[in-house]
């Protein structure tokens, strides 16, 4: 794929037959009694939430996730009508949102059900809802020795209907198993000691991207897909794993200025790089603004005609500068590939990520959207989405 939008040459290209295969591997590995929950806050990773909802519910997915109302809405608004659950914390407050936009509310304590429930019977509707637990992430969830009576007490609520209990994992992608056994251990227990209360709940779900690869008892009956619907592992690949996945997105951009400069030349603010030799330095119209990070200046790498390139000098706002000495011929217009692969040579998000001691996850969802998204289907241009100059999709 080689395209380009708009007057200014920065894009992302978004691979949705990847996204496709990526579901698909995950289906043939649970089988099609469970469910698929594609998780796709953060406006999907990065990779915008409406575009991927859609295909990865054409793909087979069950249900939507996202962490908060506002990003429920935008899926409603673009007629996405599959089961969206909300894992933040939603405030009362936002009942009538809840109510207007069929959006699931994850909940974590007896206050919030109480409210939500008396919400729930002055309006004649039922409210469905799903508790979580916290096993051992230690963020959000009821505490292990109250869950049994909270949700004794929750089920008991007029004007709800508990579709589900979940948790979160903590250390899931880790090669030492103990910590995840000893919390899907006390999830069970919790389950367990539900049951003996005839307290029986639909939905039971625990394995994010990384528990569903590595640890299939955490799989239950759905399980959520967030990272690895996007193509990309969780952790540093161990060469074991089960699934074969395939990266969404590539971010791209092309050279708009190059120049020849003598040895001792400065690049860039502060002066923290300069020419060791005549040199041809190319300018590349992305910066931090875009999402490309600060802290890759003078250590990141891009590829220009499927050759490494270094970044020489700080990486500035709107702009960065590579060294293009070794590529002969290199001209204005040329593709610049940031993450993704460019013929032969690629450099991953994970690598990108490695460098400025980060996660995949951070830089995905820091693209920022004044940089647009280009979705493709069979090698083809589908849709764009551009915040600036607006939607077409």
């Amino acid at each position: 794929m080689s395209s380009h939008y708009g007057a200014r040459p920065a894009w992302a290209e978004i691979n949705l037959d990847h996204i496709a295969h990526n579901i698909g591997q995950f289906r043939n590995l649970i089988g099609a009694e469970r469910k698929i929950m594609a998780v796709v806050k953060a406006d999907g990773y990065g990779h915008g939430a409406v575009a991927v909802a859609k295909i990865a519910l054409e793909a087979g997915a069950d249900c939507l996730a996202v962490a908060f109302v506002e990003e429920g809405i935008e899926l409603r608004r673009a007629g996405i009508e599959a089961p969206v659950l909300l894992l933040g914390y939603t405030d009362p407050v936002r009942f009538p949102a809840l109510v207007e936009h069929n959006l699931t509310p994850t909940v974590f304590g007896l206050d919030t059900s109480l409210s939500f429930s008396r919400a729930a019977v002055e309006r004649g509707i039922i409210l469905p809802l799903q508790l979580k637990i916290d096993t051992g992430m230690g963020r959000i969830g009821l505490l292990p020795d109250e869950a049994v009576e909270v949700i004794r007490q929750t089920v008991k609520l007029p004007g709800l209907r508990i579709e589900g209990l979940l948790t979160h994992l903590a250390s899931a992608d880790e090669t030492d198993p103990s910590y995840t056994d000893e919390q899907l251990l006390l999830f069970d227990r919790i389950v367990d000691q539900c049951r003996k209360k005839d307290i029986n709940i639909p939905l039971l779900h625990a394995a994010n991207s990384a528990a569903a690869i590595y640890h299939p008892l955490s799989r239950y009956n759905m399980i959520r897909l967030g990272i690895s619907l996007y193509g990309y592992y969780p952790s540093l690949r161990r060469g074991t794993e089960p699934v074969d996945l395939l990266p969404a997105l590539t971010f791209k951009s092309r050279i708009v200025y190059v120049k020849k400069v003598p040895e001792g030349t400065a690049i860039s603010y502060g002066c923290t790089f300069r020419t060791s030799a005549e040199s041809v330095i190319a300018t590349v119209p992305v910066g931090y603004a875009d999402g490309y990070s600060r802290l890759l200046s003078n250590r990141g790498e891009v590829l220009i005609r499927g050759v490494r390139t270094p970044i020489v000098g700080r990486v500035c706002m709107d702009h960065l500068m590579v060294d293009v000495t070794h590529i002969p011929g290199v001209s204005r217009g040329d593709e610049v590939v940031l993450y993704g692969r460019q013929g032969g040579e690629e450099i991953s998000i994970e690598e990108a990520a490695a460098l400025i001691g980060t996660v995949h996850y951070e830089l995905l969802c820091s693209i920022d959207k004044r940089v647009p998204r280009l979705y493709f289907r069979h090698k083809q241009l589908v849709s764009i989405h551009d915040f600036i100059e607006g939607r077409a999709f």
